[in-house]
């Protein structure tokens, strides 16, 4: 089953200094490069920063607005190197420290980042963007405990209303497995921001999880309204659907997913499921076909495809997908015993003992019984030698 990557979501920074940072200067050269750089003029700036480095190269606000336009500019290399030059002649150069730690999450340098940012807290406790990145930095290397106190600490001491800082717990706690805290989360931010499609996404996740599925299809309906070619939504919505037993409204989610994605092998392997729970067998062997078309190893869907064909009684068709199962992991117990079952209906009672033997052997239950009642002699004088 697909799995919601809670780390991809892109949404706006509220907080703290972004490129468009104002910097300042002390020399003319200086405050000429300042001037380039807020106007948006990063190359600019650069060439100015590099000669105000070379007339005064122990200023570190220099090198560090040097390394601004350089991050700027996607240069995460050379900024670096110059808020490394930074710190270098201020130690207590918070703010360098703070620059680094963004540029090293750029770089996925999470564990570089929440050092960088801890090193700032120490100088300036009290740094928004600071704590707020770490919290980031922690998320992304699942501390998410660590991220929760982060960001709880900037709604309790502040930002109390911030839309941005209460999604992110909310994102964090979801990880977390708190989905009733979650929920919260995504409530306030939502009423912070009421047309952001995510909170309400992830709202609707934490109530899935929480087994308030009419709550998650209601979430799940808005961020549909809002952007009606989610796929996601309509999936997710789909299997909410399923649970609450509305099989033909799960069907219907299922088929808008497929008609947004063709390729989206989870909705036809999931909508033949529901198909088969409401009898449609043909329809849902037509969605078997089509994940297997795609993804030729998918050990569950020949599995279930042979279910439906036992209950169509195409009990050849079952056996060859039993026998690809078995293939893929020849310890599946189960593939083992339904194909014995199988054989025993066509007359192949050799086959199905043999077959039922080794499910046996294997630890399925049902396995004795069945060979007990069909196998007429020692299943090991079965065996062709």
């Amino acid at each position: 089953m697909k799995t919601i990557l809670l780390s991809t979501i892109l949404v706006m920074l509220v907080i703290g200094i972004t490129n468009g940072t104002s910097i300042s200067g002390d020399s003319s050269v200086l405050d000429k490069g300042v001037n380039k750089y807020n106007h948006g003029n990063f190359l600019g700036a650069i060439i100015d920063f590099d000669e105000a480095v070379q007339k005064d190269p122990k200023n570190p606000k220099t090198w560090f607005n040097r390394g601004l336009a350089k991050s700027a500019l996607g240069d995460n290399e050379g900024a670096i190197e110059d808020f490394n030059e930074t710190l270098n002649l201020d130690h207590n150069f918070y703010e360098a420290y703070v620059k680094r730690g963004n540029t090293k999450l750029t770089l996925n340098d999470y564990q570089g980042a929440k050092e960088d940012y801890s090193k700032a807290l120490i100088i300036n406790g009290k740094d928004a963007e600071a704590l707020l990145h770490r919290a980031d930095a922690k998320f992304k290397t699942s501390d998410y405990d660590g991220a929760i106190k982060d960001y709880s600490y900037l709604i309790d001491h502040q930002i109390q209303n911030n839309f941005e800082v209460f999604y992110k717990r909310g994102l964090a706690r979801n990880e977390y497995g708190h989905f009733r805290e979650a929920m919260a989360d995504f409530s306030k931010a939502i009423e912070l921001y009421p047309k952001n499609s995510y909170a309400y996404f992830y709202r609707a996740f934490s109530r899935s999880h929480s087994n308030d599925y009419k709550g998650a299809i209601e979430d799940y309906t808005k961020v549909i309204a809002l952007d009606p070619k989610d796929k996601i939504s309509h999936y997710n919505r789909a299997y909410s659907k399923r649970k609450l037993k509305d099989f033909n409204g799960s069907i219907a989610d299922y088929t808008k997913a497929i008609e947004l994605d063709p390729k989206f092998e989870e909705a036809y392997y999931h909508r033949a499921e529901v198909r088969g729970l409401i009898g449609d067998l043909e329809g849902g062997i037509k969605d078997f076909n089509e994940v297997l078309t795609h993804f030729p190893n998918s050990k569950e869907a020949h599995f279930n495809r042979a279910n439906f064909c036992m209950e169509l009684e195409r009990y050849k068709a079952a056996i060859d997908d039993f026998t690809k199962v078995i293939e893929i992991d020849p310890l599946d117990k189960e593939a083992y015993y339904f194909r014995g079952v199988a054989r025993y209906d066509i007359k192949d009672m050799e086959g199905a003992c043999l077959d039922l033997k080794k499910a046996q052997e294997l630890g399925e239950p049902k396995a004795a019984e069945m060979i007990k009642r069909t196998c007429k002699k020692d299943v090991h004088q079965l065996i062709v030698k």
